[in-house]
C-alpha cells in the first residue's frame, strides 16, 4: 500500500511540474512599444501623472510619435467636449494627429495608447493640455423657442440671427467646426463634419461620431451647409 501511494505521489508531482511552466509562460506579457513626442506647446512639464503642456497660439496641438508598424493609435480626450480619435501608424510605425480645442475648453487631458492586430496594447501616455485660446463662455438659459424647435432649429439660428435684435450672437458654448471630428446635435438630430461651416451649439447636446455612416445609422442627417 505504501509503495502504491509513493507511485501516485510521484505521478501527480510530475504532472504539476509539467503544468506550472506553461501557466507561468501564459501570464507573461510585454507592452506594445509606444513613444509619443512632446508637442510644440509651451511650458512642457513632466509630472507623475503625465505631461503638462499648453496648446499652440491658435489652440491646436499635434501628437506624433512611433510605435509598431500599422498599429492603431487611440487618443481619448477628457474634459471640455469629450472625444475619441484614431490614427493608423505607417509601415515604419510613425504617426501624427492634429487637433484643435474649442475656445470654450480651458483644460483637458489626452490619454494615448496603441494596439496592434494581435490586440496587444501599449502603456498609456497622458497629456494635460491648457488651451491658450480659452474664452469663458457666456452662461445663458435655454430659450423657449429653442426648446420647442424642430430639426431645423440649428440651421435657422445660424442663418437668421441678424433678423432679430434680441437674439444672442452666440447661442452655445462650442462651435461644430472646432470639435475636431463629426459632431451631432442630440436635439436637432443634425450632424456636422469638420470641413463644413461652423455653428454654435450647446456642448451638453453634442454627440460625437467616427464616420458619417455611424451618424446616419444613429438617425442623424448631415447639415445643409
Amino acid at each position: 500500500m505504501r509503495k502504491l501511494a509513493t507511485i501516485f505521489t510521484s505521478f501527480f508531482a510530475g504532472i504539476c511540474l509539467f503544468i506550472i511552466p506553461i501557466n507561468q509562460h501564459s501570464v507573461l506579457a510585454s507592452d506594445l512599444p509606444l513613444t509619443v513626442n512632446i508637442p510644440d506647446g509651451k511650458n512642457a512639464q513632466a509630472t507623475s501623472k503625465g505631461i503638462k503642456i499648453d496648446t499652440e497660439a491658435d489652440g491646436s496641438i499635434t501628437f506624433s510619435g512611433k510605435t509598431e508598424a500599422n498599429a492603431t493609435i487611440k487618443i481619448v480626450k477628457h474634459g471640455g467636449n469629450n472625444g475619441r480619435y484614431t490614427v493608423e501608424a505607417d509601415d515604419n510605425g510613425n504617426f501624427s494627429k492634429s487637433l484643435k480645442l474649442a475656445t470654450s475648453t480651458k483644460k483637458c487631458r489626452f490619454d494615448i495608447t496603441a494596439t496592434n492586430g494581435d490586440d496587444d496594447k501599449s502603456a498609456k501616455t497622458s497629456f494635460t493640455v491648457t488651451n491658450t485660446t480659452y474664452v469663458k463662455p457666456v452662461v445663458e438659459s435655454e430659450s423657449s423657442s429653442e426648446i420647442s424647435s424642430s430639426s431645423s432649429s440649428e440651421e435657422s439660428s445660424a442663418v437668421n440671427t441678424s433678423s432679430s435684435s434680441t437674439a444672442p450672437s452666440n447661442n452655445g458654448d462650442m462651435r461644430t467646426d472646432q470639435a475636431g471630428m463629426i459632431v451631432g446635435n442630440a436635439r436637432s438630430k443634425i450632424y456636422h463634419t469638420p470641413d463644413q461651416q461652423g455653428y454654435h451649439m450647446n456642448s451638453a447636446n453634442a454627440v460625437y461620431f467616427n464616420s458619417e455612416a455611424e451618424a446616419q445609422t444613429a438617425g442623424y442627417r448631415k447639415s445643409l451647409r
